[in-house]
């Protein structure tokens, strides 16, 4: 059972990270002719970035750190010569969403209210053929985690209905 809920907990890690992207990804290019924004200048792009994590040592500490005891099982296999051996489930989580301070793209619009002495207005350096193609990515990543999710739903049920 510990398998099962496992693969829900790591599908249920992608998810909530490729939803995140895909929100971050959204925002860079319905802003990507934002001009003028609260902090000044133009809008800056913004990217995820993810980080791995072991699994058995997240849930593990997660699980110690509730005094409970550990549900999942012992994490650890018997490997050769009797050691014991870690998996290593990786799964991945946001660790932080950095701005991208690249220099902005500057057009010729004197008529602008955001036109500098000069008349060049800065627009967010944002390519939105590569939006899109980042934003295809991290769709499919989701589906993917859905897909998972499901398979693994199914194996389980499946389960359950054979020890019935």
């Amino acid at each position: 059972m510990s398998n099962f809920l496992s693969s829900f907990d790591i599908s249920g890690y992608g998810l909530s990270a490729q939803r995140t992207r895909v929100n971050v990804i959204s925002s860079n290019i319905a802003n990507a002719q934002t001009t003028r924004t609260e902090e000044g200048g133009p809008y800056r792009r913004r990217e995820v970035i993810f980080k791995a994590i072991n699994f058995n040592d997240a849930i593990n500490t997660a699980i110690n750190s509730q005094n409970s005891s550990n549900k999942y099982g012992d994490p650890l296999d018997e490997g050769q010569a009797g050691r014991k051996v870690n998996p290593a489930i990786m799964t991945v989580k946001v660790d932080k969403i950095s701005r991208d301070d690249s220099q902005p793209k500057m057009k010729y619009d004197p008529t602008s209210p955001d036109a500098d002495a000069k008349g060049y207005v800065a627009y967010p350096n944002i390519n939105p053929v590569v939006e899109m193609a980042d934003l295809v990515e991290a769709t499919r990543s989701y589906q993917a985690n859905v897909a998972a999710f499901e398979s693994a739903k199914n194996m389980a049920t499946s389960a359950i209905s054979l020890l019935q």
